[in-house]
């Protein structure tokens, strides 16, 4: 299927492509993706399904899952979608209360977010990136309920059946690491910069060089070198990495050991096992 893909609307020297995730059912993946995450189905065959905005591809599903998302296992604990504006967020928050959907609207101060499950229960977050709050010193500590007042306050559109904007990208992967350290330390080498470090948490953080800090979180909140989620698993079947530098990509090729070129790019596998394709 023919992929395309949504860069990051900051200057970064890395941004996602599409996730691809294995699931249960087509059928139950297209009523959540569109009807409560508000994707638009983009093309399918028998296999996959694409989902996205009307220009982007955000989502491909896969039926290659025999059992739901099992905690307990390394691999993905969630991904994000972020939204251009307030009034976006407003609007995925306004279907998920009239949908009746199961939320968990949560303010990290460096970002809105609103946390809920698809079918198969794999995590998915969509995020309204305000690292300028957090600069500016207007929170710390743990997370906290998001003022769900004051974000409907911004809604424009009471339209629950409305696609998502075209300025919505994938702009995060947090990852249960059989061990932080050595994922923390290749994901710096292929291209992500330190935000913030945390061993006693065993919790890493990286960023792609912009202003916000938080597009590859890494932790072991799960048990350390617990082991890769059974294939037969919903959950991530991988992820995409595109270099805005193509100089970059041949100088992280050069930091990797083992990769295999395709057609579509260039595969390679995290300390985890997690599956990525760069281009």
């Amino acid at each position: 299927m023919n992929v395309t893909f949504q860069k990051n609307q900051t200057k970064e020297n890395t941004s996602f492509g599409a996730i691809h995730l294995k699931v249960t059912s087509l059928e139950k993946a297209t009523l959540f993706w569109t009807k409560i995450a508000g994707l638009k189905l983009r093309s399918s065959d028998d296999e996959s399904i694409e989902f996205g905005s009307e220009k982007n591809t955000l989502v491909v599903v896969h039926k290659s899952a025999q059992r739901i998302y099992t905690k307990g296992y390394s691999g993905m604990y969630h991904f994000a979608i972020h939204v251009p504006t307030e009034a976006e967020l407003a609007s995925v928050l306004n279907r998920l209360i009239l949908r009746n959907y199961p939320c968990s609207p949560t303010d990290h101060v460096m970002s809105k977010a609103i946390y809920f499950e698809d079918y198969d229960g794999i995590t998915v977050e969509y995020t309204l990136e305000t690292p300028g709050r957090e600069k500016a010193g207007q929170g710390v500590g743990s997370p906290k309920p998001l003022n769900v007042n004051e974000v409907l306050a911004s809604l424009e559109d009471d339209n629950i059946d409305k696609v998502i904007d075209d300025g919505a990208f994938i702009g995060h992967v947090h990852l249960y690491a059989k061990d932080v350290d050595q994922s923390n330390e290749f994901y710096q080498r292929i291209g992500f910069v330190q935000n913030k470090y945390k061993p006693n948490m065993v919790f890493a953080d990286l960023g792609a060089g912009g202003d916000f800090g938080h597009r590859i979180a890494l932790n072991s909140w799960h048990g350390s070198n617990r082991p890769l989620a059974p294939v037969e698993n919903a959950g991530l079947e991988h992820f995409q990495l595109c270099y805005t530098d193509k100089n970059q990509l041949e100088e992280v090729l050069k930091n990797l050991e083992d990769y295999k070129e395709t057609s579509e790019g260039y595969w390679i596998k995290d300390p985890t096992g997690n599956k990525i394709l760069l281009n």
